[in-house]
């Protein structure tokens, strides 16, 4: 498949190493380079006595490269495929080299392995070796039960005292205060509801509208205790909800084998930020069959790379399964059918109102939802009293993060006609992700 320098670029894992990857997107950086179908390789001198060597498995995509860097794409193999992207015909197709063949056979067998890991859980009706594994120690999860009892019963003090005293007095509270409850809620195993607590923190310190998104977080967390006192008595799915909400994860193998949802699947956008000793990536796609939408979620300890291999502004065929939820919305890739291709956008929604329906039917299944994938179709983005908003066909008006710094750039993209923008909507605003305009995906 053909990648434009927009799609690649929205690899990078940062701008400095986008300005380096350019930088070595010429062919006098590179005294060796060839490709064949499936992949790209080539030579550059670095600062070492020998050159590095970069190489691109144009399937997903992948990189490897010899240098010390630890990001991911590096960039050399940033810069060699902005190169292949632009003077594709200057590589030689040739043979593959021994170390080019011998990476590409290590990703085969790991394929492999993995096929056959699912072909013999499919066999066992679903039921991977550590689930049931998991299944003889029930002491570990009552004992965990207690633990998270234990500390939501001090969370529902600490909420009724917040609330009594009043929140013009939250908005005082040192950093101690919300860290001494974050931390015992560690302790008690509910990571969920402590994070929950320290963004009590910061949304005390926010500007306008502050008070109104104190109490909002607090309803929700009481809501939270209040569930979990119930949660032998709620439906399947919800009480999946709550203990996600609490911060219970559920391992991608241990997901069903047979509740598979296979489409095209475009990646309508990408999200990466920094979290509690973590780089945290959202991966959001858009069935264009079943017009589902779906949350990719990867980690990766500091300093460590993410995953890179799906593209915004594609698409390809693959088996998704999502994780259990009254409301589902993350899932994991199953099995991948196609490579992927550039696409134009999945069918999203006309109007704000649709988006803003959609929304209400998600929270009133699963009420902790935290941001919410908005596909809108024909929109115009308008600039007003220093604030930027979109305008659907019918002239509703949705406003756009505070600290969006793209405005312009989605102006520009739009020249003041309609376009297709993806982002998402976290019940106050939409942070865009990407724009399709002209027929052209464009990353913000």
């Amino acid at each position: 498949m053909s990648f434009s320098p927009e799609q690649i670029i929205a690899l990078v894992p940062d701008a400095p190493s986008a300005r380096a990857g350019r930088a070595l997107a010429t062919a006098r950086k590179w005294p060796a380079l060839g490709c064949d179908e499936r992949a790209v390789w080539g030579e550059c001198q670095g600062s070492g006595k020998e050159p590095y060597r970069t190489q691109i498995d144009l399937t997903e995509p992948a990189f490897r490269c010899t240098c010390p860097s630890r990001k991911l794409p590096c960039k050399h193999a940033l810069g060699l495929f902005l190169l292949f992207a632009a003077e594709g015909q200057s590589f030689e197709r040739r043979d593959r080299p021994a170390w080019v063949a011998e990476w590409l056979e290590k990703r085969d067998r790991r394929s492999q392995r993995a096929r056959k890991k699912e072909a013999a859980e499919a066999s066992n009706g679903g039921a991977p070796p550590k689930r049931k594994r998991a299944a003889t120690k029930p002491g570990r999860a009552s004992d965990r039960h207690a633990r998270v009892s234990a500390g939501l019963a001090e969370l529902e003090l600490w909420l009724r005292d917040l609330v009594r005293r009043g929140l013009a007095d939250a908005q005082s509270q040192p950093a101690r205060y919300w860290e001494q409850m974050a931390a015992r809620l560690i302790d008690a195993q509910a990571p969920g509801a402590a994070r929950r607590v320290r963004e009590l923190s910061s949304a005390t310190a926010s500007a306008g509208g502050w008070a109104e998104a104190v109490l909002s977080r607090v309803g929700l967390l009481y809501l939270l205790v209040e569930a979990f006192k119930r949660i032998d008595t709620l439906p399947e799915p919800v009480r999946a909800d709550v203990r996600a909400g609490l911060g219970w994860t559920i391992k991608e193998e241990e997901l069903p084998a047979d509740a598979g949802v296979r489409d095209r699947w475009v990646v309508a956008g990408q999200f990466t930020y920094e979290g509690e000793k973590l780089s945290i990536q959202r991966t959001w796609l858009r069935g264009e069959t079943s017009a589902r939408d779906a949350l990719l979620l990867d980690f990766a300890a500091a300093g460590q790379p993410l995953k890179s291999n799906l593209l915004p502004g594609t698409s390809l065929d693959a088996e998704l399964v999502f994780y259990p939820s009254n409301s589902p919305l993350r899932a994991a890739v199953r099995a991948r059918h196609s490579q992927p291709e550039p696409c134009g956008p999945a069918g999203g929604h006309a109007t704000v109102e649709s988006l803003l329906d959609a929304y209400a039917e998600a929270l009133a299944r699963n009420p902790w939802i935290e941001v919410f994938p908005a596909l809108l179709g024909e929109v115009v983005p308008v600039r007003r009293e220093g604030v930027w908003i979109v305008k659907d066909s019918g002239g509703r008006l949705l406003p756009l993060g505070p600290r969006l710094r793209g405005g312009w750039e989605i102006l520009a993209l739009s020249g003041g006609s309609p376009v297709t923008l993806f982002g998402e909507w976290d019940g106050r605003h939409l942070l865009p992700l990407g724009v399709w305009a002209e027929g052209r995906y464009s990353r913000i």
